[in-house]
């Protein structure tokens, strides 16, 4: 699963969780963090590979933070953004 082009980190985050949801036995909010953070493009993923959040809300207010400073055009590099993991 990853996100998509044109929707939010929070939508993404919202239908990742949903979908998470039906896993069974449940996971642990720890594991659902490390598991989307590894379904994110490389720009993301460089961003918050150090970061640990307390929660998934955490993570979603960060990566729409992330997303700001895209915007605004704070980052350097936004052609990184969508190059997936593990692609040079």
């Amino acid at each position: 699963m990853c996100k998509k082009e044109y929707e939010s980190f929070k939508e993404y985050a919202q239908r990742w969780r949903d979908l998470a949801s039906q896993v069974a036995p449940l996971m642990m909010e720890k594991e659902m963090i490390t598991m989307i953070v590894d379904t994110l493009l490389v720009f993301y993923y460089e961003k918050m590979v150090g970061y640990t959040p307390s929660s998934f809300a955490d993570l979603v207010f960060t990566d729409e933070r992330i997303e700001v400073g895209l915007r605004s055009e704070k980052f350097d590099y936004p052609a990184l953004m969508n190059r997936k993991p593990g692609a040079n």
